[in-house]
Formats: structure tokens, sequence, C-alpha cells
């Protein structure tokens, strides 16, 4: 579905910002002491009820990421629990980690419920080596009723919390005066000797569901439809910058310890385009390097803007005059599309990383003179178009569209995709991504992410808090995340979570 407006104004980006809420009282260095660094994130396995009970049809579901603020209720996206109820969640430790190579943890809650003055609610965590439960912290930090995110460290040795099996957390209340939500109830551990985690982090299939979430093959068609996704391997970190190349070269990019870098064809936007030898050279740091451009609009700066008709263009996107949506179906628009490719491929990219196909549901329904569902198959004929070509010419080109998620369910779709980029998972500068589309993005990434596909969760934040939050919900969701500004003209590297 929709994404936040990339090409917003300065001024606009002040008053959105500005109206995320209230200030908090803590300092963005408060705010970042609070999230381990490098921290791998365990979800809840099982959820048992001791005493009382959780809300109907709630489960772990609810605990595993962090999607609500403010005063929002959405059922299905926290957990409930009624007065006078106590429960145990667990948390198996992920292959390759153990008691030992655990220096700190923590838990993640998001809280909405009574303040600790009217109702005391208490996170619990089980000791091995004595048999008890240990105290890591209550409801104090919350504010009454508005949801409420803390990190809650597990008292030192933390090794006595993981010493005998899986982590065991206790929530409970002794209490009758009120119920309890949580949004979120993670454990994260920091483990010794890691850089920015490892592709443990970025959580497994069955962190973001099962492949019957991503429908059959008969919905999603089948190789054949656009030849064969291929695996990525060894992308647990990406950068993603378009504009101001320090002195136009991508040493920067290469010096850094990025798995993967998302890179404009050309340093200048218009056709002073990256040569061979650039790409060679930043592949061999270790690196794959995806080739950005866009296959639903064009912008006046780019070469190709004189060869395309005018009756192609259909008006400014955004209400900005020099980029126009096009109808990217007609044939004449396939040159423009096939030349970037070309470029692409003779410049050595691993793949290309497409843009604006939003366009299918942000022009006029009739543009085609069909209907929406009639525009969405025509973007995914196009993306299908764009990996058969590609492949015929180099087997190992990848694809990946970015945005629009909900093309999961047109035939052929997943076929034609080797991986997902998402922007405004989480955050979109600065102000939390709460809208209803925000989650029906996430939940149709998460169904992307269950076929197997890579899926790239990009962020737009700067308070080291929602930095630290968006980083935390999409590694948990199975994602591979990146925060930066929205003008993505620089290399953000945010410290404890990006390789450094």
């Amino acid at each position: 579905m929709r994404v936040a407006v990339a090409r917003m104004s300065w001024v606009l980006l002040a008053v959105l910002a500005a109206c995320g809420g209230p200030p908090s009282s803590e300092t963005l260095e408060e705010q970042e002491a609070r999230v381990l660094a490098n921290a791998q994130t365990l979800t809840c396995s099982s959820l048992q009820v001791l005493r009382g009970s959780i809300g109907s049809g709630q489960g772990v579901q609810g605990l595993a990421t962090q999607t609500l603020s403010g005063t929002q209720d959405r059922w299905a996206e926290y957990v409930e629990f009624s007065p006078n109820t106590s429960v145990t969640c667990t948390y198996p430790l992920p292959a390759g980690v153990s008691a030992a190579t655990v220096t700190a943890a923590e838990l993640g809650v998001n809280f909405r419920g009574p303040a600790k003055s009217a109702m005391r609610w208490v996170f619990e965590a089980w000791d091995y080596t004595t048999g008890a439960w240990v105290v890591v912290g209550d409801n104090a930090f919350a504010t009454s009723w508005r949801w409420s995110a803390t990190s809650l460290a597990l008292p030192a040795p933390v090794g006595r919390f993981l010493s005998g099996g899986p982590v065991k957390l206790r929530y409970r209340t002794e209490s009758s005066a009120d119920a309890s939500l949580l949004d979120l109830l993670v454990v994260r551990v920091q483990v010794s000797g890691t850089d920015a985690g490892s592709p443990v982090d970025a959580g497994t299939p069955t962190d973001a569901g099962t492949p019957v979430d991503a429908g059959t093959p008969t919905d999603a068609g089948t190789p054949g439809d656009g030849g064969t996704p291929l695996p990525w391997t060894g992308v647990s970190s990406f950068t993603y910058q378009l504009t101001n190349y320090a002195d136009d070269r991508l040493d920067q990019i290469a010096g850094s310890k990025f798995d993967l870098a998302v890179v404009e064809l050309a340093r200048d936007g218009h056709s002073n385009y990256f040569t061979a030898a650039e790409i060679g050279a930043l592949k061999a740091s270790g690196k794959q390097v995806l080739a950005y451009f866009e296959i639903g609009a064009i912008e006046e700066y780019r070469p190709e803007w004189a060869q395309v008709p005018a009756d192609l263009k259909l008006g400014p996107v955004d209400g900005w005059p020099d980029e126009q949506y096009v109808k990217y179906w007609d044939e004449r628009w396939w040159p423009v599309v096939q030349g970037r490719l070309d470029r692409a491929l003779a410049g050595g990219f691993t793949g290309c990383y497409l843009d604006m196909v939003v366009t299918y549901e942000e022009i006029p329904a009739n543009a085609a003179g069909t209907n929406r569902a009639d525009l969405a198959r025509k973007m995914v004929d196009l993306i299908a178009r764009i990996n058969q070509y590609a492949k015929a010419r180099n087997p190992a080109f990848k694809v990946m569209p970015q945005n629009s998620p909900e093309l999961v369910d047109q035939t052929g779709y997943l076929a034609a995709i080797d991986g997902l980029g998402m922007e405004d998972m989480y955050w979109s500068d600065d102000v939390a991504c709460s809208e209803s589309w925000c989650a029906e993005n996430r939940a149709n990434a998460a169904r992307v992410r269950a076929a197997g596909k890579l899926v790239l969760s990009v962020d737009y934040a700067v308070q080291a808090a929602h930095v630290a939050d968006a980083y935390t919900r999409a590694r948990a969701a199975g994602f591979v995340p990146y925060v930066s500004v929205r003008a993505l003209d620089r290399m953000t590297v945010n410290a404890g979570w990006d390789p450094q």
C-alpha cells in the first residue's frame, strides 16, 4: 500500500516531527543508553497463563514487535492481561548463542495500563542457579494508559538466567484494580565478539510467518513465470545512498563494513554513470551492489526525459513538476527501462533496486482505461519482464522492487522478484508509522519474507530511541534494517546497530 511522501518540504517535515507527541523527558543519550548495542532479539515462543486470563484470540504474536504508540488500540497487535493475572513466556536462545557467550541482556517492553501508583505490574526472570524468580522491573516507567516503551536490564551476572535452558520471564500483578496491555515483550542479548550481529539477528522464516502466509504457488505464480529467484547469502546489513557521494566516488561505502549497498546508476543522477571498474572495486570490498532507478516515473534531469513522449507522462509526482508519473505499461516506456537495465548489467551490479512501483496506486484508477486491479497487474508484468530480460543476460542478476508489498497477492509477483525494499516501516522522519497502511505494509512484507525473500527495511529517523526501535522491530520480524535521513544523501552508520 502507501508509503510516506518521499519529497516533503523541510518545513512540512519539521511540522510532522513536532506533531509526533509530547517531548520525552529523557535526553537522546539516555534513550540510546537504554538499548543494548548489537543486540540479538529473542521473541516469546510459549505463553502460559498461570493465573487470571489474557484477551480472547491473543497470543505471542502480539508481543514480538512494537507497533503501537499514544493511545492506539488495535486488538490483534497486543495482549491484554486481566486483573490478578500471572503469565510466563519462554525465549529460546538462537543457534550458536550460549550462556557463556552472552555479556548482557535486557527486556524490551511496550506497556499501556495504569500507573504504578494505581496498580503495580512486575517483570521477573527465572534464575536457574537459585531456582527463584528475580524482579527485573515494574511499570514505574509508564504514563497512565499511554503506550510507554522502555528497556529493563537483566541484573548481572546474566548467565544465571540462561545457563539452564531458555530465558523465562514472568509478568504478573497481585492487584485486582485494572487490566494492562503489552505490545512488546522481547529479550535482547549482547553476544561477545559480535560486530553488528549475524544473519541470525535478522530472524528466521518463522519470525515472519510461514510459507503458507505468502499464498500457494497458484497465488504467486511459479518460478517459470519470471525466471528462478536467487538466494541471498551473507546480507545482515546494508546502506542506501543516492546523492552526494564523497568526491563523486564510492570509496567511503567501499571502506564500510556493510554487506550490501544500494547506489544510483549515475553519480550525478544524470549521465555520469558509475563504471564497471568502480562497481567492481565496491564488490571487491565484500559487498553486493544494487543499482537504483525508477520504473514508474521520470525526472526532468534524467537523460531519457527528452525521449519520453508527452502523452506518456501522467502529471507531477506528489506535486513536484520536475518529476512525472508515466504510463509504465506502454511499449514506448520499455526502451527507457531496458536502457537502465543494460547499464546496470554492463556496470557489473549485483542487481537492480526498482523505485516508483507505487505509481500503479497513485495515478488515477482509470489511467489505463481500466481499473486499479489492472494497473497492479500491469506493474507486476513490467517487473516480471525486467526479471526475464536481466536473467537472460546474467542469470545471477537480482531484481528488488521498492514498496507496494501488497503485490504479493498478484500471480507471478513472488517468482519475479529476488527481494523487497520497504520504506517507512516503523518511522517516517521521526514520526511513528501508525496509519492503517503501515500495519498492512508490515504484514505483507512479512509474507514476502516468509516466502524466503530478502526484505530490506528503510526507516527515516535521527532520534536515538527511534533508531533503536526500528532496528529492534525490523530484526524481530526477519527484515534487514537501515535507518537514515530521507534525502539519502549520506552513508549513515548508526552506532551500536550498523557494523563499524
